[in-house]
């Protein structure tokens, strides 16, 4: 999750269940985010129309896609204005729907859930902090994404780590926020930091993965180095 947007959240969370896919681990990247971009992230050539995003608790597996590559989606879908209204109106009065819903799904244990957000406030982001055993807030080394860290800082605090996203390493001022970011977050702020690449945007435009179109990339380095650390936390053993 993110308190901003243009922190590239959607992109990190399709680079990380592509490559906890690519390692052998049983992945569902389930998008909550009305932006419903998730699926065109990780291949899609078109946003999917139907989804979560439609009712609370209709049929989630009726609505899942797996790409190429074997990664399978819950789409968040297009719901119509008023129905996506009264559809966060319900979840507001709901504060275990997420988790009530995952129960249903009876997924494997070994399966790792990622849930893309909307940027907070929501309370699609509020029901996803809720249910997860892990949170990972996606922050850019920008002004704007500094000063709006209390919106995250004592949310499920206990369970939130901090990522560095698109880091332009050229920029001093990025420099600079890192090391506050840093100092202000301490531990909780994860050594890895995500390059910002070209190589992202081109492998998108090719509708390819990163580690297939440019597995050599600065980008696709940090995505592994990231994923290696997330399953150390999930008290996995990386290959």
């Amino acid at each position: 999750m993110a308190a901003t947007g243009g922190c590239g959240r959607s992109t990190l969370v399709a680079g990380l269940a592509d490559a906890l896919h690519r390692r052998g681990r049983a992945v569902l990247a389930l998008d909550l985010d009305p932006a419903n971009a998730l699926a065109l992230h990780l291949g899609a050539t078109a946003a999917p129309e139907h989804g979560i995003g439609h009712a609370p608790d209709g049929d989630w597996p009726a609505t899942a896609l797996s790409n190429s590559d074997g990664v399978r989606i819950l789409p968040f879908g297009t719901p119509p204005l008023p129905m996506l209204l009264r559809f966060e109106r319900e979840l507001a009065e709901r504060p275990g729907w997420l988790r009530e819903q995952l129960g249903r799904l009876a997924v494997p244990d070994d399966t790792i859930v990622l849930v893309d957000t909307p940027r907070l406030p929501s309370v699609l982001a509020l029901h996803a902090a809720g249910a997860a055993d892990h949170v990972l807030v996606v922050v850019s080394a920008e002004p704007i994404a500094y000063a709006t860290l209390d919106r995250v800082e004592r949310l499920q605090a206990a369970k939130a780590r901090f990522v560095v996203n698109a880091f332009d390493p050229q920029r001093p001022l990025q420099q600079d926020l890192l090391l506050l970011l840093r100092d202000r977050l301490g531990a909780r702020l994860l050594q890895e930091v995500v390059h910002r690449d070209t190589a992202i945007a081109d492998a998108q435009a090719r509708n390819r993965a990163l580690p297939v179109d440019a597995p050599y990339s600065q980008a696709a380095e940090d995505l592994q180095q990231l994923c290696t650390r997330l399953l150390h936390r999930l008290g996995a053993s990386a290959p």
